[in-house]
């Protein structure tokens, strides 16, 4: 690893050749469609692959790569082509699926081709990033760029080829990557329901009320619950009861609030999970510390950001209410050391309804 990241590093291109020959471990497979990428575990065996390709892509080693298609082990070259927007890259990937006949391959360039289409934005200033994850991928920003014309007409006319049957492959294709070409929506999307709405939640109400998590210990409660390991179904009505869905969304198609709980499974085993409903304050997730903003018109707004661009802010407060203030109103805007989720929110419940609460979470993978 230390010598691909020196080869890259000093820019010299004959030695893309020995870096085109790195294997490519088995675990390198796209997750299926709908299914977020296994990020959260360690997968030490495909790192070397991983630096090669940087250090191709540094190298800019398009013409190497391009003849590398050709070969038995052409998944590296298809790797770092990805990242090389360039015309070179692009003719060669349309000129190696039209000489190979294995189909795999043909799909795999396709797929390069597809995610090639656009590119990021070079960042100018004039919006903001944020500070929370964003995994729609596989850009932040994506825009067209000279290829991009070249790729969707090679793109549909494969599809026209390919007949009827192979309409959802190329429907999912524009999907996966975000390129928006209308000839390959081949059916309407389905209409997401409106969600209905959401009720105010009185959560110092509900943390004020004491069972039998609030009479004992965090520390007896954490060692209760390695025994007790409850319901998720009653997890799941716990979740709306206790006011949970006040600040946080289970599905991506939700409005965005707080931390999003969809894949907190993912990221926070059984006691972690535990342990943040116990101590709201012990660890506050990155994007979702408390803030207080004071406007020049004398108002005071305190909660998470859902959203910031170069000319407004919008909050979510402890009640679920929304607030938008515009950039140039804002007298101060101060981060507050304690976690917005008031302590005490599961005091109420039993340890039976708390395990089956954190059952629930766990599962949302």
């Amino acid at each position: 690893m230390v010598s691909a990241v020196g080869l890259g590093r000093l820019g010299r291109p004959e030695a893309a050749n020995a870096l085109l020959q790195t294997p490519v471990p088995a675990s390198f497979v796209a997750p299926k469609k709908g299914v977020e990428g296994p990020h959260h575990l360690p997968n030490a065996e495909i790192i070397p692959a991983h630096v090669a390709v940087q250090a191709l892509v540094r190298l800019n080693a398009v013409n190497q790569a391009v003849g590398f298609l050709g070969t038995e082990t052409p998944d590296l070259a298809l790797w770092a082509l990805r990242y090389m927007h360039d015309a070179r890259a692009v003719d060669g990937l349309i000129s190696a699926y039209g000489k190979t006949k294995d189909q795999n391959l043909k799909n795999k360039i396709l797929q390069t081709l597809a995610r090639l289409y656009k590119k990021e934005e070079a960042y100018d200033a004039s919006w903001w990033w944020g500070t929370r994850p964003d995994s729609h991928g596989p850009y932040y920003k994506a825009v067209l760029w000279e290829e991009s014309p070249k790729i969707e007409k090679f793109l549909m006319a494969e599809q026209q080829k390919a007949g009827a049957s192979k309409n959802q492959y190329y429907a999912d294709l524009n999907d996966k990557f975000r390129m928006e070409i209308a000839a390959f929506n081949v059916a309407p999307k389905k209409e997401i329901a409106k969600a209905p709405a959401e009720k105010k939640v009185d959560l110092n109400k509900i943390s004020s009320q004491k069972g039998q998590v609030g009479k004992t210990s965090i520390e007896d409660v954490m060692i209760a619950l390695k025994k007790v390991k409850g319901d998720p179904a009653k997890g799941k009505a716990l979740f709306t009861k206790q006011g949970c869905h006040a600040c946080h969304s289970l599905s991506k198609n939700e409005p965005m609030k707080g931390p999003f709980m969809g894949q907190i499974g993912s990221i926070m085993n059984r006691s972690q999970i535990a342990e943040s409903i116990l101590r709201p304050n012990a660890s506050i997730s990155q994007g979702f510390s408390t803030v207080l903003v004071s406007t020049k018109d004398k108002k005071n707004m305190m909660g998470f950001i859902t959203q910031e661009t170069a000319d407004k802010i919008v909050l979510r407060d402890i009640a679920g209410n929304v607030s938008t203030v515009k950039k140039n109103n804002v007298a101060s805007r101060k981060e507050m050391p304690n976690s917005m989720m008031p302590p005490g929110l599961a005091n109420s419940l039993t340890i039976e309804e708390l395990a089956s609460l954190v059952s629930f979470l766990e599962k949302q993978k």
